[in-house]
């Protein structure tokens, strides 16, 4: 045999051998669904070529990725995302996605790139035919592991995950860049959790507890007693730092308070506050089980998923924190702060304290910051002065006091609707005296330049 009819030959042996890779490509690709585009798939568009742009179904390509085809075709792979670096690997019938250095970017997380310990998803596709659609999956950070089950259909991935009892501390390591405190306050106590999600319809709920949370380490027995300083904000909405305490001109103690702005504060604000340890688990869940449909998340941009955050919820304990400690910034990060000072706020101060700081310092309209300048702005009284009804409006605007000022009091048209909601959950004062309080008249006093 001459070496042309050789070289012939073996030319046909690897065109056979490239056909039937492909083949064997083709048909994983049709039994996986990449391209099932049934209605109510769910699809996103790929572009495979320069103008040429396909429909993939999610779940199909998580279903060729985790096939042994999909596994040998994808080992060793590895790419440069928003996320990090990521590389792939195939570990027996298990798919292993690490990223490291790995971060996240997100606005809502914190105003900055956030940098995270290397990250491993491990993802391993059930045996049998009947399981074939059914992924287990682990998402591992070290300390940290999440277990869930994913099941796959053409329009849905739904998940169920565990988070097994975990050390809080561990936890806030992780984000330990977007957390400072965490680098040295010391936290005590384990976090559990387990839930459900559905992609990408986003549809989840969720359970947590938390067991034996304990902060030290932030110094906020300084605020035991004497003077501390505070941010607050001016007229024209800029930031101005304020000195408050006892003895300071406008410090208001207990007794100068009386019992009723507190008493609608927390029925506006807070109804367990003399129950919780500085959280409310209940908000807590409720927080998990919130979804922000408001921006797309690095880790889930390339599907175009939006991902869930806490609410805006927070008990009063929290809010001081806010106030005292962490700034407005509206992210997670700012969240777990304020949950780590407002937990020791609780062992350090008490609560008579804390409701007494509180209401010194909280924001209360445009350069009205604690309850003495809110009074004599809005009523022209002394707090110990209002009348119930007086009492439960500034309560309840406390959760969007700037809005309440120029729609309201710069308009002289006071809304007593959420007051009276207020005034009737302020349970210290029989019910006969709230309603007679709700049928009261609410007038403001007239803008200081008027007077």
């Amino acid at each position: 045999m001459d070496l042309r009819r050789l070289a012939l030959r073996v030319l046909l042996s690897l065109l056979a051998l490239t056909a039937l890779a492909l083949a064997v490509l083709a048909v994983g690709v049709v039994t996986s669904g990449v391209f099932d585009r049934r209605a109510g798939a769910w699809t996103v568009p790929v572009t495979l070529l320069p103008g040429v742009t396909v429909a993939v179904n999610v779940p199909g390509a998580l279903r060729l990725a985790t096939s042994p085809i999909g596994r040998r075709l994808l080992d060793g792979r590895a790419a440069t995302t928003p996320l990090g670096h990521l590389r792939v690997t195939r570990n027996g019938e298990s798919l292993h996605v690490r990223c490291a250095p790995c971060r996240l970017n997100d606005v809502r997380l914190a105003a900055h790139t956030v940098a995270v310990p290397p990250v491993t998803l491990r993802v391993t596709r059930r045996a049998g035919v009947e399981s074939n659609n059914v992924l287990d999956v682990a998402l591992d950070s070290g300390a940290v592991v999440v277990r869930a089950v994913a099941t796959l259909s053409p329009s849905a991935i739904d998940i169920a995950w565990t988070l097994p009892p975990t050390p809080l501390a561990d936890l806030y390591r992780v984000l330990a860049d977007a957390v400072p405190e965490a680098k040295f306050a010391r936290i005590d106590g384990r976090l559990q959790a387990h839930g459900r999600l559905s992609l990408p319809s986003l549809r989840q709920r969720s359970e947590v507890d938390i067991d034996g949370a304990e902060v030290g380490g932030l110094n906020t027995e300084r605020l035991a007693d004497g003077w501390f300083t505070f941010r607050c904000s001016t007229a024209d909405g800029s930031p101005r730092t304020l000195t408050s305490g006892e003895g300071e001109r406008g410090w208001l103690d207990a007794a100068a308070l009386g019992p009723l702005l507190p008493a609608a504060v927390l029925a506006a604000e807070d109804q367990r506050f003399w129950q919780h340890a500085g959280f409310d688990p209940v908000e807590i869940t409720q927080a998990l089980a919130t979804i922000d449909r408001d921006g797309a998340a690095a880790a889930l941009a390339a599907a175009g998923l939006r991902t869930p955050l806490p609410r805006g919820a927070s008990t009063l304990t929290q809010q001081l924190a806010r106030t005292l400690f962490t700034g407005p910034e509206r992210s997670l990060a700012r969240k777990l702060r304020e949950w780590l000072y407002a937990v020791e706020m609780e062992r350090t101060l008490g609560k008579e304290r804390i409701l007494l700081l509180y209401l010194n310092t909280v924001d209360w309209g445009p350069g009205l910051c604690g309850a003495r300048a809110a009074a004599r702005h809005y009523f022209g009284k002394r707090v110990a002065q209002l009348t119930p009804l007086e009492a439960a409006w500034l309560a309840g605007i406390l959760r969007a006091p700037h809005t309440a000022h120029a729609g309201q009091f710069s308009a002289a048209r006071p809304d007593a609707t959420r007051a009276r909601q207020v005034l009737m959950q302020m349970r210290e004062l029989p019910r006969p005296q709230r309603e007679r309080a709700a049928q009261q008249p609410l007038v403001f006093a007239a803008p200081r330049g008027a007077r």
